[in-house]
């Protein structure tokens, strides 16, 4: 999706990889399970912000 994205000129890039998703979601399950499932709300702000967080502008 970033590759076919550009703004004001730029295009976008993506740096994650899937092994430091991996480790997030770990992370993120645990503290769901650990708070019985009401840190689950915050995943989906979690999961946005890791993916703009590894997206830039190409150069």
């Amino acid at each position: 999706m970033c590759r076919n994205t550009i703004i004001d000129g730029q295009r976008l890039t993506f740096d994650g990889t899937g092994l430091q998703l991996f480790g997030s979601y770990i992370k993120w399950w645990f503290f769901t399970i650990l708070t019985l499932g009401i840190y689950g709300f915050w995943l989906f702000n979690k999961m946005t912000a890791w993916r703009v967080k590894h997206t830039h502008f190409a150069e």
